[in-house]
């Protein structure tokens, strides 16, 4: 597996195999995250979810994960 610059830790370190979802995001982030930082989202996710009580069916509830998971990773607002 490659390694990849990560944009959260700073580190050089072991990306992951695959992009985690399909379309420019997920390519971004399978090429700017490594797969510690996507570990530690995932769990970090469903905490946020269960918070915010978050309905992944609703366009807010998407949106807000968004923009909670592109906070966490360090990406900017573009993919």
């Amino acid at each position: 597996m490659a390694e990849v610059a990560c944009c959260r830790c700073e580190l050089k370190k072991e990306g992951m195999e695959k992009p985690p979802f399909r379309g420019a995001l997920g390519q971004k982030i399978h090429e700017k995250v490594c797969k510690d930082c996507w570990a530690e989202w995932q769990g970090l996710q469903t905490r946020i979810i269960n918070e915010y009580r978050l309905s992944l069916g609703d366009q807010s509830g998407q949106e807000l994960l968004d923009q909670q998971m592109r906070s966490f990773l360090k990406l900017s607002e573009t993919a």
